[in-house]
């Protein structure tokens, strides 16, 4: 355990130590969570397996899809084709204007993808449109058109360069409602501080920065021995008598927890 040790503390006749702990359960599955969270594995463009997948493509499916496939699944459920369909025909999505040829009597898409008006008002094309869009795009036409859904893009950062994870949040205002309050007046403004909250904890599980700590205090002790011709020895030695894991804290804080239950004065 002591290749996880951050730091030792003591304090009078007691001693913290402070561990990583690496058995933390994420968030994601042992938490109440406000909002839901996806993100992909680091060398692959697909869902990390503890995070919230199921809430899009339901607990029969599986994490093997990308956050793109993901978006692409909420806005086909929450962005009506029409509402899709007028926001292509006022060019929102920079380079991907929807134009009408009045010669051809043709619709065109990205000038490669023609469209008769009547099947263009017929039929869902939200899939044909969306299909070559990135995350920053569709996050923006949920934003600009999702009914009853919030999504954001989020990151995290931890020591190094290397340590850069990204993904998505989304709440649902059903799942608002079922998780934070009733009152839904300005519940997009109140996801949206609670998602920066629920980040951090998220970012320090993926980086494993999630803490544990061991209390011992300093037990004194005399050596006897049988042999009446050696003297007794005094001795000293460290005897835990508290711990406790799973804190999502900075280092110092968590000392200064553990220190005021405890009682321990410096």
């Amino acid at each position: 355990m002591e290749d996880r040790l951050i730091t030792t503390k003591e304090v009078g006749n007691y001693r913290i130590k402070i561990y990583y702990d690496t058995d933390s359960i994420c968030p994601c599955e042992s938490w109440d969570m406000a909002a839901c969270f996806l993100w992909e594995c680091i060398y692959l463009p697909r869902l990390q397996d503890v995070c919230d997948w199921r809430e899009v493509f339901g607990k029969y499916g599986d994490s093997r899809h990308s956050l793109i496939d993901a978006l692409h699944k909420l806005i086909s459920e929450y962005v009506k084709w029409k509402d899709l369909l007028n926001y292509f025909k006022k060019g929102k999505i920079d380079g991907y204007r929807l134009r009408y040829d009045n010669h051809d009597k043709m619709w065109y898409y990205k000038e490669i993808f023609s469209i008769s008006p009547s099947d263009l008002y017929t039929y869902d094309y939200t899939y044909e449109f969306i299909e070559d869009l990135g995350c920053e795009e569709l996050i923006q036409i949920l934003s600009d058109l999702g009914k009853d859904i919030f999504v954001k893009e989020w990151s995290t950062t931890g020591y190094s360069q290397e340590d850069y994870v990204k993904g998505i949040a989304f709440c649902t205002k059903e799942r608002y409602t079922k998780m934070v309050s009733n009152n839904t007046s300005d519940w997009k403004t109140q996801i949206d501080k609670l998602i920066d909250d629920e980040v951090k904890y998220i970012g320090m599980w993926i980086l494993g920065d999630v803490k544990g700590y061991v209390l011992e205090k300093k037990v004194k002790f005399v050596k006897k021995y049988k042999d009446e011709s050696r003297e007794d020895e005094e001795g000293e030695e460290w005897e835990e008598v508290d711990s406790c894991w799973d804190y999502y804290m900075e280092t110092d804080e968590l000392i200064e927890e553990i220190m005021k239950k405890h009682n321990l004065k410096e």
